[in-house]
């Protein structure tokens, strides 16, 4: 197992390792204010955190809890303030995955920089929004659309792998050949004590969607620039129930 600290990823490429497949893959989209992602990083096990979406500077593609922290709080306070939050900025961040032990992942070569790739399931974070369609007056998650609302982030972890070498299926369980089932269980579990679905409300009329809103938004969420713009509101957490 290779320390949680700075060294680098294992120097590798998808023709000597193989391309990890995974599917059927376990869900949390939420929106939470940022003590709360800190809460949540707190209560979880040691793990770090890896750009994945891009190329990067170096062979491991690791930001600090404190930096994602720190660029989860200018996303959540631009809501509050009812502002657009810069997508741009934060999409790195959170286009990113969690993992417990570094030897879940390698970098690849990319000319003088690198791709930071998975060799096992590794906790995948994705910028997250919902789509109001005009069409049936519906919510869709991870709709990215010009006129879509941001919320929060997804995390998801797969329950089907396929091995990048012996191409064998396999579930995905909680052996110690998949380090990072522990560390998603227990985000699960934080999830459900913390979180609640979001009961909005459209036109008159409420609609409880299985999307998460972490209890420490309710006193700003009126505030979020979609919202407001598409007049939707978001019902007292009083009556929602999970």
């Amino acid at each position: 197992m290779i320390p949680l600290d700075n060294a680098p990823l294992r120097l590798s490429s998808p023709e000597q390792e193989g391309v990890l497949q995974v599917s059927k893959w376990l869900h949390w989209q939420v929106l939470l204010d940022e003590k709360e992602m800190a809460a949540l990083f707190a209560h979880l096990p040691a793990f770090t955190i890896h750009i994945v979406s891009s190329l990067v500077q170096e062979p491991h593609g690791r930001v600090s809890k404190e930096q994602f922290l720190e660029e989860y709080t200018t996303y959540t306070g631009a809501l509050k303030r009812g502002e657009e939050p810069d997508e741009k900025r934060s999409r790195p961040f959170f286009s990113s995955v969690l993992t417990r032990e570094q030897d879940s992942l390698y970098a690849m070569k990319a000319g003088t920089k690198y791709l930071i790739k998975p060799l096992l399931p590794v906790i995948q974070l994705q910028l997250h929004h919902i789509f109001l369609s005009s069409v049936d007056g519906k919510f869709y998650p991870m709709v990215h659309a010009v006129d879509s609302i941001t919320w929060g982030v997804q995390f998801s972890y797969p329950q089907i792998f396929q091995d990048p070498r012996t191409r064998d299926f396999g579930k995905v369980d909680g052996s110690p050949r998949f380090p990072n089932t522990p560390l998603f269980a227990d985000l699960s579990k934080w999830m459900r004590k913390a979180t609640l679905p979001t009961p909005f409300v459209l036109n008159g009329q409420k609609i409880n969607l299985p999307i998460r809103l972490g209890k420490e938004c309710w006193p700003w969420i009126a505030s979020h620039p979609h919202l407001v713009r598409k007049g939707i509101a978001v019902s007292p957490r009083s009556i929602c129930v999970d």
